[in-house]
């Protein structure tokens, strides 16, 4: 799965002067992943930068559901190049309209003054069950749509099991890591990271409401999509290993939910953070957002 995801989901090709093209979209959602659409972008936006500067940031706005049948094309503007920073602007297009909105900064190494809040306590990853596992234990063999789909992301829930019915207090730990060893490409791991930072981030703000993921899914009475996403990238990450994943929903109201997220390594680094909004509201049939 791992090597699908590399080879087709993120792969983009030129297409014109600092202009990408992605041929191949998921073929198990209803919409582009949006993480997927964010690590596609990456990739478009540092094949434009000096090698040596990491990126460091990326944010975005999902303007319109893109159609998983349809190319992407990623228009890429250097917006700003300073002796540390290069700064990109990414348009996600289909059919002449943009899908996504993206802004890439990527910096050169330097030294500063540090500091980091602790990470919490969490189980080792390998005494818990796998995403795969929980969702079995909970529904048996009549799994909710996309339940079933291999994620090239191995997750291990900490203190919730995953799409768990029961109203939780919207605070999330979690494991993660990718589904198999990765080639020494420190862009790779960031574009994995991305790409993953996005799968379980509603799930802090959904947990706090007696909503049923599998509704949600479906758009079953109750309509989510994702609306914009911050992700910052600390320091270079392996994503082939362990990371703590903590996500917190601090706000509900207004047909939106606000979670944020702190990803740690194993030897308790804060690596990267994320910050995420998403549209969730009841529906009849035919609306939406």
């Amino acid at each position: 799965m791992l090597r699908h995801v590399i080879e087709d989901l993120l792969s983009i090709e030129p297409a014109g002067a600092d202009r990408f093209r992605a041929a191949k979209q998921s073929d198990v959602f209803d919409r582009v992943y949006g993480g997927q659409m964010l690590a596609q972008g990456l990739r478009a936006a540092a094949a434009t930068v000096d090698g040596a500067r990491p990126p460091n940031s990326a944010h975005c706005y999902f303007l319109r559901l893109g159609d998983p049948t349809v190319p992407l094309e990623f228009h890429v503007e250097r917006v700003r190049e300073t002796r540390t920073f290069s700064n990109r602007l990414v348009r996600a297009q289909q059919n002449d309209h943009c899908v996504c909105l993206m802004m890439f900064s990527f910096c050169a190494a330097g030294e500063g003054l540090e500091h980091q809040w602790a990470m919490p306590d969490a189980p080792a990853p390998e005494t818990l069950a796998s995403r795969d596992e929980q969702l079995i234990a909970i529904h048996g063999d009549e799994l909710p749509l996309n339940a079933g789909v291999p994620w090239p992301v191995d997750i291990r829930h900490v203190n919730r099991r995953p799409w768990d019915p029961e109203i939780g207090e919207g605070r999330n730990l979690l494991w993660m890591r990718a589904d198999d060893a990765l080639p020494d490409d420190p862009l790779l791991h960031a574009c994995l990271l991305l790409y993953a930072s996005d799968l379980t981030m509603a799930e802090a703000a959904t947990a706090r409401h007696p909503i049923r993921w599998e509704d949600l899914i479906a758009g079953r009475g109750i309509f989510g999509a994702s609306l914009d996403h911050s992700f910052w990238l600390h320091q270079p990450v392996r994503f082939d290993d362990w990371l703590l994943h903590v996500q917190e929903s601090s706000r509900g109201g207004g047909g939106r939910g606000f979670t944020t997220g702190r990803f740690f390594d194993r030897g308790g680094r804060l690596i990267a953070s994320v910050a995420q909004e998403i549209f969730i509201k009841e529906t009849t049939e035919g609306s939406g957002r």
